[in-house]
Parts: structure tokens; C-alpha cells; sequence
């Protein structure tokens, strides 16, 4: 559509891959995006793009985007070849056929992919493999498998209540969790709730900008998250304020005896925090209802991360908090649509690796081993855990390709390199897993270059493979994109989300859940309907710094930035990472502010500069994921598993934040 100002306007979905999946719209005129803005017309409250979204735009005519294929000469040489589609698409196809014939198999070929955009249409590349045959590829998600498992056992699903409904609580817990940097357009309902009275409380092991705004700030020791829960609950239950004989609840009575039975000191010593601390939380609860709880992604990052967000879901519901206005436990919204994702075309003989683990199953992989790896949608060399182990199994790879719009650390390492569009040049429709849009990202300017989206190189592959051997793959090459679409609007889709189709998203984002309430009247996707209260491990490990290792390292995103979306800002970036200490734990190892220092452990080290926090607890480094030009900070994390995450995502999360370091001078 036109404006009155002569634009075209386009609308579009955010994908920085962050709770909001924000609806925005792009203003277009002579063949170029003047403007992007947030769609208010949804909510006011998305009228503004955050720092995230406020740089998407960088990202369409920088300097260093791929524009064609571009064939190496020798990994990691740097001796760049600009080829043709043709030949680039030739070469892979020819490769494809001589591993199959010489394996007599498709499982040579592997697939990596994961969160660099989750529309619709960007599971063409899982499409193209599936109809190859049996093909390697990963499973399992590094962001929050382990809560995501812990829910659906709980719950039977995930489902989250919509932000507004926070106007109607009288406690809000924020925990683990910062939306003044990775929601904020949740902080209105936040603010509208304190001005309706009600409190929020933060617990967070960092002093972060929305501990700030906070009225009750908890610093906890990380990893102590399910010791604080136990606490709180083994109070409640002493004051009798715990409903444990809800019929709707299963094997409340089994947790509360075991609890009941723990070691009150033990667990005050666990999360480093005095009686009066836990006292003031027991009554705010206690005196507070409807409470809500929003769970971050952080806490369930360590080994024992999805037993903290079961019992967290226990503490909701024993105080009679799940499936009310105001109340519940928010972590994670999937399923919201029953899409039947037939562009995947998925199918059971697929060989998987955990996403987690993948450089140490790649190695092991054999009868037969994988020989061609495909990269899309990541950047596994500069942000997957272990990367040594990457690097030593990289050599075995015959052919690696790479889909992305810049040389990323791993495009550098690969054969070739193909270019893609970014969401503004190709159509597909994205949902996100916390807030509930879902939206259409419409072309608003034609592809750069000689760009071309996933779906488009799948047909382009497809093709040729199957006129140097027909029969090869029975990918629907011959649809358009507007097909593909139509085939995951099924009726009944249609008839789930109240439109007529897919086109019906070019008039603006739509919610996808009909009630904002999670779990409302306590009616629950469970076999039996009933809530399912967990069970104790015998015991719960809390890992702690040793004298070897005497610093938690603790590595959150940073606020502009998820992971590699940093190409547009490379520039202003320092070169090594900055690391955040605690002046007192600074001096005391002879370390002055801006100093150049080495971070390492067993798995590797980490080139920073000290920057001083003195809100850090004196046995905790920070340093932010994406924040430097030299990071790769995942490199002292030896990639040790979670305890959920099968269940949902086939393979258990990883402890990204049990990583302990030492420091010294560089």
C-alpha cells in the first residue's frame, strides 16, 4: 500500500530473534527503505523498535554484505573468487552425487541450522535435505530446551499469558530476567501494574538496568536458583500458605514431604543471601495474589535448569497463581499455531546430532561419516561451545557451504558462500515464542545483488541435481513462494487463527492465542488434565568456583546485539571482549581498569580488557555475548549438558552459564 507521503508501505515481522518478535512497517520510495518503524496500530506499545531492531536496516546496503557467490581457495586462505550461480550451484550438486554413489548413502550430508530466522519459508533448507533422502542434521536448541521441557511436563505445553494481563498483579518477580534491554515493549504493563500497586521484585545474579527500576533487588549466586524456590516453598508450607490439596494438582503431597525434610541452613548457604532477605520474599508472596513470575531464559543455562523452572511452576501453582489474570509462570509461548510445516517435509530416518554436542558427534560420526556440511541461519565457529573441537574435526569436511549475508567467522572457513536476502527482499511469514504475533514480512525492495532467499536455492539445487540424475530429489521446486505458504494455511489453520489466509497478515500482525490468560481456569494440556507437580532429585548439584577456577563467568547477551548480529556495528566495536570484575576482586589480583588480561580454564582462553562493576559479586566475570570483534567467548565452555530438554527439542540444553575461569595480566 501507498501513503499519503508517497511511500510504499510493507509490513514486516522483527526476526533479532528476542521475546517480542515486534510487527513493523517499512516505508519504501524509489526502489529504497527510508524508514522503519514499529507497527503501533497492533499495540501502541510496539510503536518504537528497540536497539535491536533499530539497526536491521544497516544490514541491507552495508559494505560488507554478500552480494555473490564467492568460491575459496583453500580454507582460510582469504583468496576469494567471485563464481557464478551456476558454477557454485554446480559444484555442490556434483559433490551431492559423488558421496552418495561412493557411500552408497545421503547421510554424508549434513545439515546445521538453526536461529538466524525462523520463518515459515526458511525451512526450505530442511525441505531440500529431506528430499534427498536420510541426511545428518542437528537437534536440540542452546536457548531454553531444558524450561521448555520442564513446562511441557508440567503443563503439557508452553503457553505464556499476553504482557497486559500484568496490569492485574499484585507481585511481579522478574527472574533471571532483563526486559529493560530484551523486552521493552513489556515495560509499559510493568510500570501501569506499580502504578496500580503492585511490586516487583528482580532476582538476578547481575545488578542489571531492570534491577534498577526494580522496588526489590535479590542477587543470587548463579546457578542457586532452584536452592531459593526450595526455600521459599519449605516457608510457605510452614505457614500453611501452600494449597496442596487442589484436586487439579498431581504429587504435591510427595514434594512437599521431601522438602520439608531438607536442611534450611544448607540451602541459605547455597544462595548466599540472609534470613531476612528470604523472610521479606515469604511474605511478599504470601500477601501478594494474583503474583506472576517471569522466568529468563539465564537460570535454566545451568546443570540443573529445568528442575528450577518445574519448581518454580510448583511455587506458582501451590499459591494458587496459574491460569488467573494476572498470575502464572511466563517462559516460553511455542505451538500457539498447529502449522503442519510442510515446506520442512520432514521425515524419521534423519541421523541427528545435538546442536550441543555437535563438533564432538561429528567426529565420532562414521559408517558413514559426514563429508559435506551446509551452514544457514548461524554462525557455529564463533558462538558454539568447544570450538577447538570444531576446528580439529573441520578438516575431515570435503565440501562446507555457507548461506549468510556476511563473511561471518565461519563463512571465512568454508568452500563457498552464498548469498542471501535479507527480510526486507523476500516473502515468509514468522511467529515468535514469548509475545503472541504473528506476522508476514512482505518484499519491499528487490533482492541486492545477486542475493536469493533459502527457498530459492533449494529450487535452484533441486533442479540441477535432478537433471544430472533425475529421480534425486522430490523437493517442489516448481511452486512459488506464495504456494509454499498456502500449503502451511491449512483450513484448519485458518480456521485456528480466524483469517481467511495467509494474505490476510499484509493488513498487520495478528495474535495467535484466543485467551491472554496462560493455562486459563486451570485447565491444563496434560494426559490427565491435572498439573504435575516434579519430583527431588536425591541430590541437587550446585556447581561452585574451585581454587583452580575461582570465577563464575557469566556471559549474557549484550543489549544491541543477539550473538552475530553485530556486522553493522563491527566497526565500533572493541577488538577483545570486555570483562566485567569486581574493583576489590581486580586489585586483588594487581588488575587496574582498561588492563589487557587472559581468561582461561581447561577448555581454552579468552584475550579481554578489565572493566571495573562494582555491583558484581566479588566471585563473578562478566562479559557480554556479541560485544567485540575478537569474542568467541564459548571457547572456555567445554558444552556441559542440562538436565531437560529431550523431551521437547530432542536433545538436553547445554549449562552455558556453569563455566568457571581464572584471570591473570595478559
Amino acid at each position: 500500500m501507498h501513503n499519503e507521503d508517497g511511500y510504499q508501505v510493507t509490513h514486516h515481522t522483527c526476526p533479532r530473534n528476542c521475546y517480542d518478535s515486534c510487527p513493523m512497517l517499512a516505508y519504501t520510495r524509489g526502489g529504497r527503505i527510508e524508514k522503519l518503524t514499529g507497527d503501533g496500530s497492533t499495540d501502541p506499545a510496539f510503536s518504537q523498535l528497540c536497539s535491536k531492531a533499530s539497526r536491521i536496516l544497516g544490514t541491507v546496503d552495508h559494505p560488507q554484505r554478500l552480494l555473490f557467490p564467492l568460491h575459496q581457495a583453500g580454507r582460510g586462505t582469504g583468496r576469494w573468487q567471485r563464481i557464478s550461480w551456476d558454477t557454485a550451484i554446480d559444484i555442490i550438486a556434483h559433490k551431492i552425487l559423488e558421496l552418495k554413489e561412493r557411500y552408497g548413502s545421503t547421510l554424508p550430508l549434513c545439515l546445521n541450522k538453526y536461529s538466524g530466522n525462523f520463518g515459515l519459508l526458511h525451512y526450505a533448507c530442511e525441505g531440500m535435505f529431506n528430499s534427498l533422502g536420510p541426511t545428518t542434521q542437528t537437534t536440540g536448541t542452546p536457548c531454553f530446551s531444558s524450561g521448555i521441557d520442564a513446562q511441557k511436563l508440567d503443563f503439557g505445553g508452553n503457553v505464556t499469558s499476553a504482557m497486559h494481563e500484568l496490569i492485574h498483579s499484585q507481585l511481579i518477580i522478574l527472574w533471571g530476567v532483563n526486559p529493560a534491554w530484551t523486552s521493552i515493549h513489556s515495560l509499559p504493563a510493568l510500570y501501569t501494574a506499580r502504578d496500580h500497586g503492585a511490586k516487583i521484585v528482580v532476582i538476578d545474579p547481575v545488578y542489571t538496568e531492570t534491577a534498577r527500576k526494580a522496588d526489590y533487588y535479590i542477587q543470587t549466586r548463579p546457578g542457586s536458583d532452584a536452592a531459593l524456590v526450595l526455600l521459599l516453598l519449605k516457608k510457605l508450607a510452614a505457614r500453611g500458605a501452600l494449597k496442596a490439596d487442589d484436586p487439579r494438582i498431581l504429587g504435591a503431597a510427595s514434594l512437599l514431604r521431601k522438602i520439608r525434610r531438607l536442611d534450611a541452613k544448607a540451602l541459605y548457604a547455597a544462595i548466599d543471601q540472609d534470613e531476612a532477605t528470604i523472610e521479606m520474599l515469604t511474605d511478599l508472596i504470601a500477601t501478594h495474589n494474583p503474583m506472576h513470575i517471569w522466568c529468563g531464559f539465564g537460570m535454566q543455562r545451568h546443570i540443573q535448569g529445568g528442575l528450577t523452572i518445574r519448581l518454580i511452576d510448583a511455587l506458582s501453582m501451590l499459591t494458587g497463581n496459574i491460569g488467573i489474570a494476572g498470575g502464572g509462570v511466563n517462559f516460553a509461548d511455542r505451538e500457539g499455531v498447529d502449522f503442519p510445516y510442510a515446506t520442512k517435509h520432514a521425515r524419521k530416518d534423519t541421523r541427528y546430532i545435538n546442536i550441543n554436542q555437535f563438533a564432538q558427534r561429528l567426529s565420532s560420526l562414521q559408517e558413514p561419516p559426514v563429508r559435506l556440511l551446509w551452514v544457514a541461519c548461524r554462525n557455529l565457529i564463533g558462538q558454539d561451545v568447544a570450538p577447538h573441537k570444531l576446528r580439529a574435526c573441520w578438516q575431515d569436511l570435503e565440501l562446507v557451504v555457507v548461506a549468510d549475508k556476511f563473511l561471518t567467522q565461519t563463512a571465512e572457513m568454508a568452500d563457498i558462500v552464498l548469498p542471501v536476502t535479507t527480510e526486507f527482499e523476500s516473502l515468509d511469514v514468522y511467529t515468535g515464542y514469548f509475545q503472541h504475533w504473528l506476522g508476514v514480512n512482505e518484499p519491499a525492495i528487490a533482492p541486492r545483488g545477486e542475493t536469493k532467499s533459502d527457498l530459492e536455492i533449494a529450487r535452484l539445487l533441486t533442479r540441477r541435481l535432478n537433471e544430472l540424475a533425475p529421480g534425486t530429489s522430490d523437493f517442489p521446486a516448481g511452486q512459488t513462494d506464495e504456494e509454499f505458504l498456502d500449503a502451511e494455511f491449512t483450513p484448519a489453520v485458518c480456521e485456528q487463527l480466524g483469517i481467511n489466509g495467509w494474505r490476510d497478515l499484509c493488513e498487520g500482525a495478528i495474535k495467535v492465542r484466543a485467551s491472554s490468560i496462560a493455562w486459563e481456569g486451570g485447565h491444563f494440556a496434560t494426559d490427565d488434565g491435572k498439573f504435575h507437580c516434579c519430583d527431588l532429585p536425591e541430590n541437587i548439584e550446585l556447581l561452585l568456583p574451585t581454587p583452580a577456577y575461582p570465577f563464575h563467568f557469566i556471559t549474557p547477551h549484550a543489549q544491541q546485539n543477539i550473538n552475530g548480529q553485530i556486522h553493522t556495528q563491527l566497526h565500533e566495536l572493541p577488538e577483545y571482549p570486555r570483562v566485567y570484575i569486581h574493583p576489590a576482586a581486580a586489585q586483588k589480583r594487581r588488575l587496574s581498569e582498561g588492563q589487557p588480561v587472559i581468561l582461561w580454564n581447561e577448555y581454552g582462553k579468552v584475550t579481554a580488557t578489565i572493566h571495573y562493576d562494582e555491583h558484581l559479586p566479588p566471585d563473578v566475570l562478566l562479559s557480554y555475548q556479541g560485544s567485540s570483534r575478537q569474542g568467541r567467548l564459548n571457547a572456555l565452555n567445554g558444552g556441559r549438558a542440562t538436565d531437560l530438554g529431550t523431551l521437547s527439542t530432542g536433545a538436553p540444553g547445554v549449562a552455558l552459564y556453569d563455566v568457571f575461569v581464572n584471570i591473570r595480566a595478559k
